[in-house]
């Protein structure tokens, strides 16, 4: 019998490989835009929306932000709070103190004129993070967070965060170009950076199973022992958020239908409901939930001396910028003023002298090489050590 079921195996699985066959969707030409509604209603702080439109697969330009729309936060009682534009798209209030024990919705109006409006939904207060730590493990630093709430009224968590790191360019540039052949010590610093990113994926976990209502230990975010990020010192910082069961629902299916496919055994991309709706065409599709309590934040710094030296952290994206070009005064093509006169191109680095400390010439890099701020900003954040 157990040779019979071997023979079968070893028949079956090619005959299962031989089936695979590429499937090829069609993909829609027609321009389909449908509003994107990403935020939450901070209640005891700043609300940030954004507003966007989606394209189809075939279009490689960006997502495109929804600007010169009108928003503002609304409660049961018709009282507003409105929220202004900054970034294109991007949509922000007042540090607000939204009173308890009503129900709040977002209203939108664009630049066109359509109106658009969440459900009204409670404030939820998140309860405190109890504890951010970064563990060292073999395939990196990986980030753990916990979480309880003694009463048992949270039971469904959302997080998000916001990653910061130091980090310099791929050569240090200490000259800049003035007036005419005249190279002068550079003012500003462009060489040390800061970029930050905020996350992408959709991290959530219920509690209703359990017989407590404490998320431990939840893995939230893993860092690779070669990434720049940890060349210098990193900070994470985690927003937590409190969920109803129906903005719990939404985002699962979000986090399923963005993260978990692709497998044979995952599961099917299902359609997305949210609680925004169209008030001018009932009709119209939109993505969104729009949910509304307070938000709880824990921040956490990784300092590079606290990592294993065995560690190989890259300068990632500045891996061709070690080698410097050279331009001498005796080339007869030496003209300082028509070599640097384009600073998108190339930005001297450093003096080039002789023994006795002759002036030979200058070394240089390209633009992308020296300039760190085309990767993030040379400002110092506030909230740097």
């Amino acid at each position: 019998m157990c040779v019979w079921k071997k023979l079968f195996c070893w028949v079956l699985l090619p005959l299962l490989a031989s089936c695979v066959t590429p499937f090829e969707p069609e993909v829609l030409n027609e321009p389909v835009t449908i509003l994107v509604v990403n935020g939450y209603i901070n209640s005891g702080g700043v609300t940030t929306i954004t507003l966007s439109r989606t394209r189809n697969l075939a279009v490689q330009e960006p997502y495109q932000p929804e600007t010169q729309a009108s928003l503002a936060i609304e409660d049961d009682a018709g009282t507003r709070w409105p929220l202004q534009e900054g970034a294109p798209g991007t949509y922000v209030s007042e540090s607000l103190q939204l009173p308890a024990g009503q129900q709040y919705h977002l209203r939108i109006q664009t630049q066109s004129g359509r109106r658009y409006a969440s459900e009204f939904v409670p404030l939820k207060p998140a309860p405190p993070i109890d504890s951010l730590s970064g563990r060292i493990e073999a395939d990196g630093l990986q980030f753990y967070l916990s979480a309880h709430d003694d009463v048992g009224r949270t039971q469904y968590y959302r997080w998000e965060y916001a990653e910061t790191w130091e980090f310099t360019s791929g050569a240090w540039s200490r000259l800049e170009k003035q007036i005419g052949d005249t190279l002068l010590p550079r003012t500003d610093d462009i060489y040390h950076c800061w970029r930050t990113e905020n996350s992408t994926a959709v991290y959530t976990a219920t509690t209703v199973p359990l017989s407590r209502d404490a998320v431990l230990d939840y893995r939230l975010l893993l860092i690779p022992p070669t990434s720049s990020r940890l060349r210098f010192k990193y900070s994470l910082l985690v927003r937590q958020f409190a969920l109803t069961e129906a903005e719990f629902q939404y985002w699962e299916a979000l986090k399923k239908n963005s993260q978990n496919i692709g497998g044979l055994f995952d599961p099917l991309p299902s359609q997305l409901t949210g609680n925004v709706h169209s008030e001018t065409n009932t009709t119209e599709p939109v993505l969104g939930y729009v949910g509304a309590g307070t938000v709880a934040e824990k921040r956490i710094f990784i300092d590079n001396n606290s990592l294993p030296p065995t560690w190989s952290l890259r300068n990632e994206g500045y891996e061709g910028c070690m080698l410097l070009d050279t331009i001498f005064k005796k080339d007869a093509s030496f003209n300082l003023a028509l070599f640097f006169s384009d600073p998108n191109l190339r930005l001297p680095v450093g003096p080039v002298t002789d023994r006795a400390g002759n002036l030979l010439g200058y070394t240089y890099q390209t633009t992308a090489c020296v300039d760190c701020r085309l990767r993030g900003t040379n400002s110092k954040p506030s909230f740097w050590p």
